[in-house]
């Protein structure tokens, strides 16, 4: 027999900091070489688009598939050992958490010390958990919102007010959003670029999340080759799916053995001391087979109530 576990259900099992530690620890597994990730996949249908992507961890010895078309959007769990399907989990409120979580723990460890202002650009769905990861992991002292929607803003920081302290401010233009912010968070869907880093701090962490396809871009090849470092969350999902930084080696503005993983940070410590830091983020299985794992464990430890089915 095989669990369900509901896109509800899963938001009464795991919460933002619980998703940032894990995350954490997950990224140190990475770094002791304990799990094994098979990079995105796409596969286009008539209309709508596959995508796949899997992950192993040797301490559990469970995988993962997380798989997704348009909404329909799902983690399954499979036990190695047993050979058997574990559970099937809506993604649909875990991806967006693990994608915050991401950004959270590259602020964790690359954001300025004590940055007063989080910039966003992007005051949508996924913007809610990047402010809230980013607020948790390093402290800003306000959150500077961008966006062209009046009413969208306005909304954001209504919702979001009632999830952080933090007090929030409208930024009346891209320049002073991007001239103000010691962290920026760009979280669009935009297939240009939006910020050149002509009026970025000196010392400044810039958190890229839109930009997974090659036809995505969120900031400029000229702002890529001011970075002091590049950080990413896998490097082979990058050189498949990253658009800006994709674009930016191949116009050798970048050098793909100069970007650094996640992980290298998360273990070793940030090199040298960069002012001036870009974190590109991909969304990987291992992030999903982390909050599965946990998820499953939660909703059995609280014996929560699960609809089952057989496996055939």
């Amino acid at each position: 027999m095989a669990l369900i576990i509901s896109a509800e259900q899963t938001r009464e099992l795991i919460d933002m900091t619980t998703c940032i530690r894990l995350l954490d620890r997950m990224f140190r597994d990475r770094a002791a070489g304990k799990i094994r990730a098979v990079p995105r996949r796409r596969l286009q249908g008539s209309s709508k688009q596959l995508n796949v992507m899997a992950a192993w961890h040797q301490d559990t010895d469970l995988l993962t598939l997380r798989s997704y078309v348009a909404k329909a959007n799902t983690i399954s769990l499979y036990d190695c050992g047993a050979g058997v399907l574990r559970v099937i989990m809506s993604a649909a409120y875990l991806s967006s958490l693990r994608t915050g979580a991401a950004t959270g723990v590259a602020a964790k460890y690359l954001a300025p010390p004590k940055p007063a202002v989080l910039g966003l650009i992007g005051p949508g769905w996924q913007g809610t958990f990047q402010v809230e990861a980013v607020v948790k992991a390093c402290r800003p002292k306000q959150v500077l919102v961008y966006g062209r929607n009046a009413d969208r803003r306005r909304s954001f920081i209504e919702a979001m007010s009632k999830v952080v302290k933090t007090p929030f401010r409208v930024a009346g233009s891209l320049d002073e959003v991007e001239s103000e912010s010691d962290v920026l968070v760009i979280s669009t869907s935009s297939t240009t670029p939006i910020v050149d880093g002509k009026r970025l701090k000196d010392n400044v962490l810039v958190a890229t999340i839109g930009a997974n396809q090659t036809v995505k871009h969120e900031v400029s090849g000229r702002l890529i080759k001011s970075m002091d470092l590049v950080v990413t969350d896998d490097l082979a999902t990058a050189r498949n799916d990253s658009g800006d930084l994709v674009q930016a080696c191949a116009r050798r503005q970048l050098r793909w053995r100069d970007v650094v993983p996640l992980e290298t940070i998360v273990s070793d410590g940030v090199p040298g001391r960069p002012r001036k830091v870009l974190f590109q983020s991909n969304g990987i299985p291992d992030e999903d087979l982390a909050v599965g794992t946990y998820v499953l464990r939660q909703a059995l430890r609280k014996k929560m109530p699960l609809r089952e089915i057989s496996e055939f």
